[in-house]
């Protein structure tokens, strides 16, 4: 990939940077995962697919367990004889039922939401990650963190406070 080097810098062929946001947004709104995988993060793919996957799979268990408390709820005061709630008569009276059907609604549809915002951050991520992709993350970059005590002249005090010196390049 390296072609010329002068002095510090590195000169990059132009038909390298051909690494495509536009493309790694699309292929991951066409398959979750596909993006990470085009810009060879391939450990983001288990990631992606177990947020959009756990909350689908919850999503669908509290639309079941909704539907199963509807019916039976609907059983109970639809004054047809033929249809008889056996489940829980007993169990939960008509204001209990009433309360589980809404508790189960409201968590299906949050879960909905957050398995369409795992999949809207897929498509984000994979985009701002072919964005970075030609990003320099060399042995150059440091990082320190020091405790430090400041002297503030308008109270006319010592404050602790902390230093972080950043070195980019040598």
């Amino acid at each position: 990939m390296q072609l010329k080097a002068q002095s510090d810098t590195t000169i990059v062929d132009s038909m390298f940077l051909n690494h495509s946001p536009k493309k790694a947004a699309m292929l991951s709104a066409i398959l979750p995962g596909a993006g990470q995988i085009y810009n060879k993060k391939y450990w983001k793919v288990p990631l992606v697919y177990g947020a959009i996957g756990a909350s689908l799979y919850f999503a669908f268990d509290q639309r079941d367990r909704f539907r199963e408390f509807k019916s039976a709820y609907v059983s109970r005061v639809d004054n047809d004889s033929t249809t008889i709630d056996s489940k829980y008569t007993g169990v939960y009276s008509d204001q209990n039922l009433l309360t589980l059907i809404e508790y189960h609604r409201k968590n299906r549809d949050l879960l909905f939401v957050l398995a369409g915002f795992s999949y809207i951050l897929n498509i984000v991520d994979a985009a701002v990650d072919a964005h970075l992709f030609y990003f320099d993350v060399s042995e150059d970059l440091s990082a320190s963190i020091r405790p430090r005590v400041n002297y503030d002249p308008f109270s006319r005090a010592y404050m602790p406070g902390v230093q972080i010196n950043l070195r980019l390049k040598k």
